[in-house]
Order: C-alpha cells, then sequence, then structure tokens
C-alpha cells in the first residue's frame, strides 16, 4: 500500500509540474495583439483553470477511495486473519508457480 501511495504522490507531482509548466509558458507567450491571438490565449487559459480544478478533484477522489480500501482491508485482517493469511498464502503459491516456470 505504501508504494502505491508512493507511486500516486509522484504522478500528482508530474502532473502538477506539468500543469505549472504549461501555465509559465501560457503567462510568458507575447501577445501579437490580433483578435485571434487573445482568444487562444484566453481559451488555454480557461483550460488551464478547468484542468486544475479537475486535477484536484481526482486527487481527493483518489486518496479518498485508497483511505475507504485501506480501512475496508484492515478491518477484514482484524475480523478474519485466517482468512487473509490464507489469501496471502495462495497468491505466494501463484506466483512461485508462475515465476518457477519462467525460469524453465
Amino acid at each position: 500500500m505504501a508504494d502505491f501511495e508512493s507511486q500516486k504522490k509522484d504522478l500528482m507531482k508530474e502532473v502538477r509540474s506539468v500543469l505549472d509548466e504549461v501555465e509559465n509558458l501560457y503567462e510568458n507567450a507575447s501577445d501579437d495583439g490580433s483578435d485571434k491571438g487573445k482568444e487562444l490565449k484566453a481559451q488555454v487559459h480557461d483550460k488551464l483553470n478547468k484542468t486544475k480544478s479537475k486535477m484536484s478533484e481526482l486527487e481527493d477522489t483518489l486518496v479518498e477511495k485508497a483511505r475507504a480500501t485501506a480501512e475496508r482491508t484492515d478491518e477484514m485482517v482484524r475480523e478474519q486473519p485466517y482468512y487473509a493469511i490464507g489469501i496471502a498464502a495462495a497468491v505466494g503459491f501463484v506466483a512461485g508457480v508462475l515465476l518457477s516456470r519462467g525460469r524453465n
């Protein structure tokens, strides 16, 4: 779960970095004064703001879903520890079989 969280944080950081770079390019873009240029710049600004808003909503949703999944998993392990151990053993066995076949 910690690895997933780390990957998610890295991805969110990368997306934010890209959005910040696009915003920086937008702000530093020269405006030729034409109506077409102004309209295009306004469209880019609007789409950038919408993307940032959606990104924030997505991040909140992902955090909430990850938290809920972790809580459900924790509850299941506490309520049925032998069931959880059995699932982990089965997954380990299947992974071992698949890995040993790959070597042959």
